[in-house]
């Protein structure tokens, strides 16, 4: 009785271990294959999140007179950065054509240190144009362009991360003209900021 008890609980033993081994050599592959199939066909275009735009503005820009800034939102930016000023200024959507996805303007005052735009409809925009109408050119930069900030995606193993709410850029305004910084002040006081669908 003892050898068939004993026997029969090896049997049961191998029994389990035949059933692990299959579960992890068959079936485990199978679904992770089936997972992961499943996540790269839903892939599509991923919806970015508002962006917010800061300018800063140092004192005396423009001879102490408001600054008109065109913000420009392109699918692409060839014909942007090689049209001339008075093109773009007059006359953007013919220049641009089908490049051209919107276009918002405003003005920077003297006396406002700071201007943030919320931009939260982004379509089929891939870059950025930014011009700003100095009362003299000479020498200035009154351009840029940059691509429209995507979010890093986390990775499959980060499953906590979230895409950030907001994606930031730091524009500068000086009497040189317009360049990008890394860093700014992302808050904005109130009467500083203009929100765009």
């Amino acid at each position: 009785m003892t050898i068939s008890f004993s026997l029969r609980k090896k049997i049961t033993i191998i029994n389990r271990i035949s059933l692990i081994e299959w579960l992890f050599k068959g079936i485990f592959p199978l679904m992770l294959l089936i997972t992961l199939a499943g996540c790269s066909s839903q892939e599509k275009k991923t919806k970015l999140p508002p962006y917010k735009i800061i300018f800063t503005n140092t004192s005396n820009v423009n001879n102490s007179s408001p600054l008109k800034i065109h913000l420009i939102l392109l699918k692409s930016n060839e014909e942007f950065m090689s049209a001339d000023f008075f093109a773009l200024q007059d006359k953007a959507q013919d220049t641009l054509g089908d490049k051209m996805v919107n276009e918002d303007q405003f003005f920077i005052r003297p006396s406002q240190p700071k201007h943030c735009l919320l931009e939260k409809n982004l379509s089929e925009a891939n870059y950025i144009g930014i011009i700003a109408e100095y009362k003299q050119l000479n020498g200035k930069k009154w351009r840029i362009s940059f691509p429209v900030p995507i979010p890093e995606k986390p990775s499959f193993y980060e499953f906590w991360r979230s895409s950030p709410d907001e994606l930031h850029v730091c524009v500068k305004v000086t009497n040189n003209g317009l360049s990008l910084i890394k860093e700014c002040n992302l808050s904005c006081a109130a009467g500083t900021e203009e929100n765009n669908e």
